[in-house]
């Protein structure tokens, strides 16, 4: 699944109006001309509509009890929000800001599937064997 959700440049367009907690926001596609805080505002209304898509998600998942389930969500990229002038994502990492790089990796496991092999650590490695 892919949400878009909190990819520039229109976050204000990216989730629906009972969602934006945060106000004024950022309505415009150039970001430069925005207000920080109504950038930031619009981003964050996003990442609340996000989350609002991955509790729903789990709480499916939930539903599932035959099944042992796993919901793994990870972000493409980050987005920059004017830090060193910078806006939305795709610049060199020699330059990029932490938030370009720096993403959410989110991992739910049903009870069934979380008892079927304790870890007592996970690292990167687990995933791609995980997902296979």
């Amino acid at each position: 699944m892919h949400t878009s959700t909190s990819h520039g440049p229109t976050y204000s367009k990216k989730y629906p109006p009972a969602f934006e907690i945060f106000k004024p926001v950022c309505n415009s596609v150039e970001l430069g001309n925005c207000i920080q805080t109504e950038l930031v505002n619009a981003y964050d209304n996003s990442i609340i509509y996000t989350d609002y898509i991955l509790h729903s998600v789990i709480e499916q998942l939930k539903q599932l009890q035959a099944y042992n389930s796993t919901m793994i969500f990870v972000s493409d990229h980050g987005e920059s929000l004017g830090e060193k002038n910078l806006y939305m994502h795709g610049v060199p990492m020699s330059f990029a800001p932490k938030e370009q790089y720096e993403i959410p990796f989110i991992v739910w496991l049903s009870d069934s599937t979380a008892a079927t092999k304790p870890f007592k650590a996970l690292t990167q490695n687990h995933v791609f064997h995980s997902v296979l």
